[in-house]
């Protein structure tokens, strides 16, 4: 089961990874059935913000569009939508549950819902929103 895993992660690691290749910025990028967890939030001002656990924001993009995650003691799920560079999440849905003092959540699910384009940068997901400067990098999750 853990070999499979592994091999899986590897698949679409390296399927990422070609997708990012190329000169042409409108290649779309392969996120169906991919994994990712948060590295770095960037919010409004240039605050950085890196969660201690970065497997505790987490987003799926599953078959049929369908956005599954983990927003620190929150579920989410909704729609994602993807046409070139183009990304939006629709329907974005998380359960508001009081999360401990220094969580993520509430920028995490923010600037999640206003997500307008994505990029590969170093084998990591970034994702940002029309707000110059506020952009989401995720790495491959495990």
């Amino acid at each position: 089961m853990e070999t499979s895993k592994l091999i899986r992660g590897f698949m679409v690691s390296m399927m990422l990874l070609l997708a990012s290749c190329g000169s042409d910025q409108e290649t779309s990028i392969a996120l169906e059935e991919t994994n990712w967890e948060l590295m770095e939030l960037t919010v409004l001002g240039g605050f950085i913000f890196v969660p201690d656990e970065p497997g505790n924001y987490r987003i799926n993009f599953r078959s049929n569009s369908r956005l599954t995650g983990i927003s620190d003691c929150n579920n989410l799920n909704g729609r994602w939508l993807q046409e070139g560079s183009s990304l939006v999440f629709e329907g974005l849905d998380a359960k508001w549950m009081m999360c401990p003092p220094g969580s993520l959540h509430n920028n995490f699910v923010l600037y999640l819902r206003q997500v307008s384009s994505l990029m590969m940068e170093d084998g990591n997901l970034v994702l940002t929103t029309p707000t110059e400067g506020v952009e989401l990098a995720f790495r491959p999750a495990q």
